[in-house]
C-alpha cells in the first residue's frame, strides 16, 4: 500500500513538473515575442517620416510655383472692370433700398 502511494506521489510530481514547463515554454515564447515588438518600437525614428513629409511639401510647392504664370495686361484689365460693376452695382442695390444704410445699423449690445 505504500509502495503504491509512493508511486501515485511520484506521478503526480512528475506530472505537475511537465506541466510547469510547458507553461515556462509558453511564458518564454510570449516574452520572446514582446521583447522583438518593443525592439521594433524601441527602434522607431520619426526624423525619417518629418524628412518624408519635408520633401513632399516641397515638392508640392515648386509644382504649384512651376504652374503659376504672371497676370496679363487682361487680367488686370478685368480686374479694374469688375471693381467698376461691383461699385455701380452696390450703388444701385443702396438707391433701391435693398441695403441698409449705415445710419440704420446699430452697434451689438453687450
Amino acid at each position: 500500500m505504500l509502495e503504491e502511494t509512493l508511486f501515485v506521489m511520484l506521478g503526480l510530481l512528475v506530472a505537475f513538473n511537465v506541466g510547469h514547463l510547458l507553461t515556462l515554454k509558453r511564458c518564454e515564447s510570449a516574452l520572446y515575442a514582446l521583447t522583438i515588438e518593443s525592439k521594433s518600437l524601441t527602434d522607431f525614428n520619426p526624423g525619417v517620416l518629418i524628412e518624408q513629409m519635408k520633401e513632399e511639401t516641397l515638392d508640392l510647392v515648386h509644382d504649384v510655383m512651376a504652374q503659376m504664370k504672371t497676370p496679363s495686361i487682361a487680367d488686370h484689365l478685368g480686374g479694374v472692370v469688375a471693381q467698376f460693376a461691383q461699385m455701380r452695382m452696390m450703388k444701385m442695390i443702396q438707391a433701391e433700398g435693398m441695403l441698409p444704410s449705415e445710419l440704420e445699423f446699430e452697434p451689438p449690445v453687450d
